[in-house]
């Protein structure tokens, strides 16, 4: 019998407002709508069921998140990562995700709020279960040496999940892409990239105007819903929204290859 087809992304980067809901929304955005052609693929991206646990509100808390569960596009659980809504989510979606991979390739993504407490997150996401559900970590990288810090603290307290694989994104929101100078010569990414099998992308920077449209609808906008109510309603046009399809479609070609891992 074939293993499982499972990978869960585990967004993480321990700083407030570092980009982690972009990295979810792109991942999510990768798999649900995928390439428009199957064959410009050229298999690197399958045809998955995506599973988002978004571990940064309560489940009253109204995100785009729920509209990707409403469609029927993703299955999504809400609850905080230190409350027991978030511990009853958290077990009930990898139960589903774990159960639907034997059916056919799921790829499970879990939105953290910033966590500096490496302990604490080791301690609620269990490194059991991380292992069973083929845990890749996604670190949003920024210039703050704080950044760079808390990484290598996770690797250090949660070795089982981050020293082996994942993946750092560097994020041109705080500073061009290739002028990260201070992770470029570090010796943890010498560690992780050089000689392990981290992969070092990046992020580009998504309009700031499309942004505010989207959040003034609701928080966490999914990418296509909002392209498909600026073609309904004749909302954001120009270059918001062709702002944001370049970004979604960048970070498709960039980003595919963590199917590699």
């Amino acid at each position: 019998m074939a293993a499982p087809d499972i990978k869960t992304f585990l967004v993480d980067g321990g700083m407030p407002g570092c980009g982690r809901s972009l990295a979810v929304r792109t991942l999510a955005d990768m798999y649900i709508r995928g390439y428009r052609d199957e064959r410009l693929s050229h298999g690197r991206l399958p045809k998955a069921r995506v599973y988002v646990w978004d571990a940064c509100n309560d489940p009253e808390t109204k995100t785009g998140y729920q509209m990707w569960h409403e469609r029927g596009e993703a299955t999504v659980h809400t609850g905080k990562l230190d409350s027991e809504q978030g511990a009853q989510a958290y077990g009930i979606i990898a139960n589903l995700a774990l159960e639907a991979a034997q059916g056919g390739p799921v790829r499970f993504i879990i939105d953290l709020p910033a966590v500096q407490d490496s302990e604490l997150l080791e301690k609620r996401l269990m490194n059991g279960m991380l292992k069973d559900l083929n845990t890749i970590p996604i670190w949003i990288l920024t210039r703050q040496a704080m950044s760079l810090g808390l990484l290598a603290d996770r690797v250090d307290v949660m070795p089982e999940i981050y020293r082996n694989r994942g993946v750092v994104i560097r994020n041109s929101k705080f500073s061009r892409w290739n002028n990260y100078v201070e992770w470029w010569n570090s010796g943890l990414r010498r560690a992780l990239v050089e000689h392990g099998r981290w992969l070092d992308l990046y992020m580009l920077f998504c309009n700031q105007y499309a942004q505010a449209a989207m959040d003034m609808v609701i928080p966490n906008m999914p990418f296509n819903i909002a392209n498909e109510k600026a073609l309904a309603d004749g909302s954001w046009m120009g270059l918001w929204r062709v702002g944001l399809a370049l970004f979604a479609g960048s970070e498709l070609d960039e980003w595919n290859v963590m199917e590699t891992l």
